[in-house]
């Protein structure tokens, strides 16, 4: 199982100094917000040039925006390898998924929480990935909903093998075996890790927690 933290619940303020001490991580994650798709805003495609200009292992980016064709190119001059957009936001699904195949990026989709996957079928020859959110902005501070483990369960008896499952929002130590249990292979982690003392013992400890729900 990946582990992949998303920058997005770093301290923006200081979002140099964040890079710095997991740089040496493989991957990294960009949740893009516009404020519109979401009410909620990061950041926008001149941070992303600025970060793919430091970092030195790969990135791949989750589209939260109403718009996801206004992002697409200059995600690909970025270098990003795998980019998502939410079907919500997608009136044709295949359209977005083709350019992205043919800049060469892995393709994914991305299922807020309300939505169900009885579409995903249609589009499976050319997905890599689903992303599924886990959790949605509240007031509860956004812990993982268990209802999504049937769902994301479902979407792996539906598609084939090789599309990974990604699961994003909550996501912590205590939680990853179910998540593992229901068919997921790579996970975006945030506050549970961007808020520890030391945030690479925390990465440590969830692929710890990962290997052990393999096992």
């Amino acid at each position: 199982m990946r582990v992949i933290p998303s920058i997005a619940s770093g301290n923006l303020l200081e979002i140099g100094s964040e890079l710095q001490r997991i740089q040496s991580l493989p991957r990294l994650h960009l949740d893009m917000e516009d404020g519109n798709f979401l009410p909620s805003m990061t950041f926008g495609m001149d941070m992303v040039r600025a970060i793919a200009g430091v970092w030195k292992g790969e990135l791949d980016a989750h589209l939260m925006v109403t718009n996801p064709f206004d992002y697409l190119d200059g995600m690909h001059a970025c270098g990003v390898k795998s980019l998502c957009a939410h079907l919500e936001a997608l009136a044709y699904p295949a359209t977005f998924l083709g350019r992205l195949r043919a800049h060469g990026m892995q393709s994914g989709l991305a299922l807020n929480l309300k939505t169900g996957v009885d579409a995903l079928p249609y589009f499976a020859d050319q997905l890599d990935y689903v992303l599924f959110l886990t959790s949605e902005p509240d007031s509860e501070g956004m812990k993982l909903r268990p209802a999504v483990l049937s769902k994301i369960a479902q979407a792996r008896g539906l598609l084939p093998a090789r599309v990974s499952l990604w699961a994003d929002g909550g996501v912590n130590a205590g939680n990853i075996a179910s998540l593992r249990a229901a068919g997921v292979d790579t996970v975006i982690v945030g506050r549970s890790f961007f808020s520890a003392k030391d945030p690479m013992a925390a990465y440590a400890e969830l692929l710890e927690a990962a290997e052990k729900a393999g096992a």
